[in-house]
C-alpha cells in the first residue's frame, strides 16, 4: 500500500489498541490521551505521537531504570517538554514522545533510514519504525530486526492490525556526553587536584547545560534552563583562563625538553 494509507491505518490502530505485543507505551485507559502530529517537527518525522498519562501522584520515585531515564529526560529535554505541557495544559512528567517513521512497500529502504532513526534518537531519545507487510517479511527473512536501534512495528496485512517485531529498550538521555566518574576521579588524582567530588559535580552540571543547549538548537527551541543553571553559567563567565597565545606558549614550554624515549 502507499504510505498515506499505511499512516492512516497505523493511526487508527493506535486509537483502537490493535498493536499486538505493545508493552513499550500504553494507549488504553481513561487517564491516557493520544496526541498525533502528522509530519511533525518541521516535517522531519512522518508522525510524532505524544502519550499523556495523567496521574495525581507527584512523588519522584526511581523504581526502575525506565522511570529514572524518564526523569533524567525531563531535565535534558525540558525545553521541548515544557513547550508541549503549556500547550496541552498538562504536567511535564505526564508526557512521552514517540517519533514514528513509516515505510510502505512502495518505499525503498536505503541509506536515508539510518539518518532518520538517528535524528529521532537525538531529538526524542527513541525511535519507532513502522514497516509495511512485504518489508516485514524481508526483515524477518534477513534477521536484521535486532540490528536496528529502533522499536519496529509491522503491518499484519489484516485491517488495522499491527504487531511489535522488536523493541529497542534503551532510552537515550545522556549518551552523547555522559561522563565517566571513575575516569575523571583517576585523572584528578593523577594531577593532585583536591575535592574530586566537587569537581565532578561541576563537570556534570556543565555536561547537562551543554546537552540541553545541543538538544534545543536542533529546532531552535528554548533550552529551558533552570534558575540555578543560569547562576552557574554566570559564575563560569567570571572564570578567566589563559589567553590562547599564552596557552599555546605554555604547552610549547612544557614539551620543549621531551625526548622520544619519554614515550617508551
Amino acid at each position: 500500500m502507499k504510505e498515506k494509507h499505511l499512516k492512516s491505518l497505523f493511526i487508527k490502530s493506535l486509537h483502537a489498541g490493535h498493536i499486538d505485543g505493545n508493552d513499550f507505551f500504553s494507549t488504553k485507559g481513561s487517564d491516557i490521551e493520544i496526541k498525533i502530529k502528522d509530519e511533525g517537527y518541521f516535517r522531519n518525522f512522518d508522525l510524532v505521537v505524544a502519550i499523556i498519562k495523567r496521574r495525581n501522584d507527584t512523588d519522584i520515585q526511581f523504581g526502575s531504570i525506565d522511570s529514572y531515564d524518564s526523569y533524567i529526560n525531563i531535565i535534558m529535554r525540558s525545553g521541548q517538554l515544557t513547550q508541549f505541557a503549556h500547550k496541552e495544559k498538562c504536567r511535564i512528567d505526564w508526557i512521552s514522545f514517540f517519533p514514528v517513521e513509516l515505510k510502505s512497500d512502495y518505499d525503498v529502504l536505503d541509506d536515508r533510514l539510518p539518518k532518520q532513526i538517528l535524528n529521532a534518537i537525538l531529538t526524542f531519545g527513541r525511535a519507532i519504525l513502522v514497516l509495511d507487510k512485504k518489508h516485514c517479511e524481508r526483515a524477518k527473512l534477513k534477521s536484521i530486526l535486532n540490528l536496528i536501534p529502533a522499536t519496529i512495528i509491522g503491518y499484519t496485512g489484516s485491517e488495522d492490525y499491527f504487531e511489535v517485531l522488536s523493541v529497542f529498550r534503551p532510552f537515550i538521555t545522556t549518551g552523547m556526553l555522559e561522563l565517566s566518574k571513575t575516569r575523571l576521579a583517576k585523572l584528578l588524582s593523577e594531577n593532585r587536584i583536591d575535592n574530586a567530588s566537587g569537581v565532578y559535580n561541576c563537570f556534570e552540571n556543565i555536561q547537562r547545560i551543554y546537552q540541553k543547549f545541543v538538544f534545543s538548537q536542533l529546532y531552535d527551541q528554548d533550552p529551558g534552563f533552570a534558575m540555578d543553571e543560569l547562576k552557574f553559567i554566570q559564575k563560569l563567565g567570571d572564570v578567566r583562563l589563559l589567553p590562547e597565545k599564552k596557552y599555546v606558549k605554555e604547552l610549547i614550554r612544557q614539551t620543549t625538553n621531551l625526548r622520544i624515549t619519554d614515550y617508551l
